[in-house]
């Protein structure tokens, strides 16, 4: 999935504005995914950065993953479509 398509597909998801999900990705862009302390991290950056509260963080950060996770499915269940 392109980075347009994701941020779209996030605005979608989360009722953010584009500028929102633009900040979101960005935040993604600079943290690796995997791990307690990246995920603590991303939330962390989310509440700076969009100005909401921890609650309200996780919920982007599962929205982020389940996207992302979605998509890494359809990849390995139909590899060579585009």
């Amino acid at each position: 999935m392109n980075k347009k398509a994701f941020i779209e597909e996030l605005k979608n998801k989360t009722n953010y504005t584009k500028e929102q999900c633009n900040l979101i990705n960005e935040v993604l862009d600079n943290t690796f995914l995997i791990g307690k302390k990246n995920k603590d991290k991303m939330i962390e950056q989310f509440i700076e950065k969009l100005n909401i509260d921890n609650d309200e963080a996780n919920k982007v950060y599962e929205t982020v993953m389940s996207i992302i996770g979605s998509n890494i499915l359809d990849k390995i269940k139909h590899p060579f479509d585009k």
